[in-house]
């Protein structure tokens, strides 16, 4: 169980100047819960950069750092709380990156094993924990290998994976060079624990200079992304469209 955040501006910009001093502050102290690791991915001119480590964001000079100090146009960040048993150090920590584009994931997936089948042999290879979230990224990648669009391969992943059933949610980020994706996918029957009933919901809020889009628990002034939907902001020009999955399944 994590929570997300990833956003989009026509200039770069600070997370602090981005979100101002109280929203930054509520959203980095929701790293009381998920305190098992933080990472951040920013958008390069033809790459991403990831910066993570295996420690609390609310304790981390370097998160900090990160959110006050350094600006980006297109970026990411995503708070883990480990679940199923899962280790927590850096190789489990979110985003993962294969160099081009950057992904992280809210929910579970069970057991995380079962997402091999969809991976690759090249894909295979470039896993380094053991985390359902990693194979997740991974089932992405392979499609993306066969020549799948961004979107296509989300929206092929999610299919896949959920024709099994066996998830709490699938809800992730996806950043390139050039877009951020946004899955919105969760079971709403599935167990929530002592989790608020919009645990798995995703919001954004759009401005005339940026796109914010976010796991729950923090801001205000936010729109629902139905469940069931694709995100896709563009960068620069802050195009926005919102796609119901079946309807890309059915185009692809």
């Amino acid at each position: 169980m994590c929570r997300l955040l990833g956003w989009a501006t026509r200039v770069p910009t600070t997370l602090l100047d981005l979100l101002g001093e109280g929203d930054l502050d509520d959203f980095t102290e929701l790293s009381c819960k998920h305190g098992d690791g933080w990472g951040l991915a920013r958008a390069r001119a033809a790459e991403v950069e990831v910066h993570k480590q295996a420690d609390a964001a609310r304790m981390s000079d370097d998160f900090a750092d990160w959110a006050r100090g350094r600006a980006s146009d297109l970026g990411m960040v995503h708070l883990r709380r480990a679940t199923l048993g899962l280790d927590v150090r850096i190789e489990n920590t979110h985003p993962f990156t294969d160099g081009r584009m950057a992904f992280a994931h809210n929910g579970s997936i069970f057991p995380p094993a079962s997402l091999d089948r969809l991976l690759s042999t090249e894909a295979q290879k470039l896993r380094h924990g053991n985390t359902d979230s990693e194979r997740y990224f991974l089932a992405v990648l392979s499609h993306l290998q066969e020549g799948a669009t961004p979107a296509e391969a989300l929206t092929e992943s999610v299919a896949e994976i959920a024709a099994d059933g066996s998830f709490t949610s699938l809800n992730c980020f996806l950043l390139t060079p050039d877009e951020l994706y946004a899955v919105c996918r969760f079971d709403p029957a599935a167990p929530l624990d002592d989790e608020d009933a919009d645990y798995f919901n995703l919001r954004y809020r759009v401005s005339h200079d940026a796109v914010v889009v976010a796991s729950t628990g923090w801001g205000q002034n936010w729109h629902n992304l139905p469940n069931g939907s694709l995100l896709t902001v563009q960068r620069q020009s802050l195009d926005l469209s919102i796609t119901a999955l079946e309807d890309l399944v059915g185009a692809s």
